[in-house]
């Protein structure tokens, strides 16, 4: 029988989506003798000068990581596998392309980058970078070492994918080699190019470098002493024009020649790029992604779907007659050592919101001398003990970051009473200078204005305090509920083997958007046809959680929505039927449109973004202060739901 495709290993090899100096990118089926079981992206690190056996030693660091670190944007159950010494990386296919041909089709076809695309996909990579710091390797944070656009996947559905966490690293011996490396060189930091060695900061120069990219069409100059200037006169390609102002403030200290004036990690870039997003002046969402990349590659997507199809059905038969015969070997699970074992622990912390999530891996006994086999009272032992360690962790990162977020909250809270103190200090000095006069109509117009602002900043003031007390309750039902969560697996131990299992979910670091862990990645032989009535995507806005007049004084009423534009339902969050809700701040204006929108709660897959896209659209009817109309917040919440669920 006929091989219509060539194999690597246990893989065939469907189709070669790039290649390049790192080697060659595949959309490959993973097989056995049962047939292929499931489609995988898989990077084959053969390009000239990769340092092939440094790879191959890292190969159990980096599958034990990959089995913890399960994130949104972080490539989904990666293997890192050797054949006839050459190393390869697979992951679970998604639909998309390599970042890396994106950019070159792109400039090919002088379709340049929009500016809320490239911050948007900017964004999905930084919270892959930050998720990982989650991840604690031999006692230090988890970085990525080599951030390429060769190892990034922006989906077809507007997501980005980061691969390579707990290997990427030895790729910097290319440097080493001599190879032609001049494209990954322009991803690197000056210090890593010398010292070869990856840091936090080197991983945030990375973003720096790819953001560049994204907005001028070309890669940063391979000589870091050029770098600068080619940053000073940066235009965006479309039209000629300099980087915008705070996008280049940004990129400024992403890219800072001293490591120490940059941003200390993926979450601190982030977090910053985060008030880009949402601060009003651009509005990104992953339909725009979804539909650039449609532009960009709408040949390959048809062929995608009708290859797909066949690749599914295809034989594996001629493939397996080529490959020797496996050998069948009684596998014996090892009898793990009392206590817990070298651990690769895994505690993530919210950055912004201050929600925590932690999940922990107790590791196997190493030693080869034969131990004990434990028995069930050692086993349940050693559960009660994990399950308490995971606990604590989850109780102390809680303490630390609620400690962090009263304090932010505490300063603001002193700035508004400030400005009361101030604003009634004028108001003294007013009746002050009024006394045993009569008060003009001028007088009377800034006395009515400053009792109107003392009320508006007591109204926020009193809401934030009882936002306060609501974020501490959430945190600790959060925390109390995540430690639940982590120690569930220990329950059931697997074939005997007396450690933790990593939930489905796994740990998600969240930076002010998304506090919430991903729901576990459903595995569905045939997606349910979108559209039908009883499973069609909706989103019902409902207005919640509002001070009310006796808090801040009888004279105000608060605004009233009297419009507004709904919100989507996004094609990825409906592929894994995502609900939830969103939670807004937003400030009405005088005339009652929406001045500024603060998210308080997120969501992933896109659903934050499209809460706040619609909501600036509202219209209300203003807050009075005695008739008169005044600028007030109002927190409101967009709940995300499927048709025949039960909703609140």
């Amino acid at each position: 029988m006929a091989e219509p495709y060539r194999c690597f290993g246990s893989y065939i090899l469907f189709r070669e989506a790039v290649a390049d100096d790192l080697g060659h990118l595949y959309r490959a089926g993973e097989f056995d003798r049962t047939g292929v079981k499931r489609t995988v992206w898989l990077r084959v690190f053969d390009g000239p000068g990769v340092p092939s056996a440094e790879l191959a030693a890292q190969a159990e660091t980096a599958n034990r990581v990959g089995e913890i670190l399960q994130a949104a944007n972080v490539a989904a159950s990666p293997r890192l596998v050797v054949e006839e010494g050459v190393p390869a990386l697979g992951w679970d296919f998604v639909s998309g392309q390599p970042l890396n041909l994106v950019l070159q089709r792109a400039r090919a076809e002088g379709f340049p980058v929009p500016v809320d695309i490239a911050l948007l996909i900017l964004e999905r990579l930084s919270l892959g970078l930050a998720a990982a710091l989650a991840v604690e390797v031999g006692g230090v944070p988890l970085v990525h070492g080599f951030l390429h656009p060769g190892l990034v996947v922006v989906t077809n559905d507007g997501e980005g994918l980061v691969a390579g966490f707990g290997a990427a690293d030895r790729l910097l011996g290319l440097l080493d080699a001599g190879a032609r490396v001049a494209a990954a060189r322009s991803y690197l930091a000056p210090e890593v190019l010398i010292s070869r060695t990856a840091s936090l900061r080197g991983d945030v120069y990375s973003l720096g470098a790819i953001l560049f990219e994204l907005l001028t069409g070309g890669p940063l100059p391979e000589q870091p002493e050029a770098r600068a200037g080619a940053l000073d006169t940066a235009q965006m390609p479309y039209d000629e024009l300099p980087v915008p102002p705070d996008i280049k403030g940004l990129l400024q200290r992403a890219l800072a020649g001293r490591p120490e004036d940059r941003f200390s990690s993926a979450a601190d870039f982030k977090n910053e790029l985060d008030k880009l997003l949402y601060g009003g002046a651009y509005s990104p969402t992953t339909f725009n992604l979804a539909l650039f990349m449609d532009r960009l590659f709408r040949p390959e997507i048809d062929a995608e779907e009708r290859e797909r199809a066949a690749e599914r059905s295809v034989s594996v038969e001629p493939y397996l007659r080529r490959e020797p015969e496996p050998v069948e070997e009684e596998v014996v699970a090892p009898a793990p050592r009392r206590g817990l074992g070298p651990w690769i622990a895994v505690a993530a912390g919210v950055v912004a919101v201050g929600v925590v999530a932690v999940a922990l891996l107790g590791g196997r006994g190493r030693g080869e001398v034969a131990t004990p086999t434990p028995t069930a009272e050692d086993v349940e032992a050693q559960k009660v003990a994990d399950a308490a360690k995971i606990r604590e962790l989850v109780e102390r990162e809680l303490g630390r970051l609620m400690a962090e977020k009263e304090k932010e909250i505490q300063r603001e809270l002193a700035q508004r009473q400030a400005k009361i103190d101030e604003y009634q200090k004028k108001l003294k000095d007013l009746e002050t200078g009024a006394a045993g006069g009569v008060e003009t109509a001028e007088a009377r117009r800034r006395r009515e204005e400053l009792e109107r602002q003392i009320a508006a900043e007591r109204a926020a003031k009193v809401e934030r305090e009882r936002k306060l007390e609501e974020e501490r309750q959430r945190a600790l039902e959060e925390a109390r509920r995540r430690a639940e969560e982590s120690a569930e697996p220990l329950k059931t131990p697997v074939a005997g083997v007396a450690r933790p299992t990593p939930s489905a979910a796994g740990p998600t670091l969240a930076a002010g958007l998304e506090p919430t862990s991903p729901p576990a990645r459903p595995t569905v032989t045939q997606p349910e046809p979108t559209g039908v009535a009883r499973v069609e995507p909706t989103a019902a806005p409902v207005e919640a959680a509002r001070p009310t007049a006796s808090a801040v004084g009888s004279g105000l009423v608060q605004p009233q929505r009297v419009s507004m534009v709904p919100p989507r339902y996004t094609a990825a969050a409906e592929r894994v039927r995502a609900e939830g809700d969103v939670q807004l701040r937003l400030l009405i204006g005088r005339s009652g449109e929406v001045l500024k929108v603060e998210v308080l709660q997120g969501l992933k897959w896109g659903l934050t973004e499209e809460a706040v896209r619609a909501v600036k659209q509202w219209k209300f009817r203003p807050a009075t202060m005695d008739g008169e109309p005044v600028e007030a917040p109002l927190t409101v919440t967009v709940h995300f739901g499927l048709s025949g669920t039960k909703r609140d």
